[in-house]
């Protein structure tokens, strides 16, 4: 019930916990705003993922509570794109 409750608490009022895709680069970056993230190379660019929820993040992967403590201690955090097996 507390994640959920912090779920809102994030997601409500003038700031909010965003996905970030690396398009060219392939990471993943959490973040309230882009400007927190790191800078990209090689000509990638940082592309907010509409569609993000925290509260679904939470309720489909619990241990995304761990990323939403990082990026409310540290501002963001950046986590590396997921490989799929061919």
């Amino acid at each position: 019930m507390m994640a959920a409750r912090s779920a809102r608490a994030v997601e409500t009022g003038d700031v909010a916990l965003r996905k970030f895709v690396e398009i060219g680069g392939g990471r993943i970056g959490y973040a309230m705003t882009e400007a927190a993230l790191s800078e990209v190379s090689g000509g990638a660019k940082w592309n907010p993922d509409a569609s993000f929820s925290v509260a679904d993040a939470l309720l489909a992967d619990p241990e995304f509570a761990s990323v939403l403590k990082v990026v409310l201690r540290d501002g963001h955090v950046m986590v590396s794109a997921i490989k799929t097996e061919k």
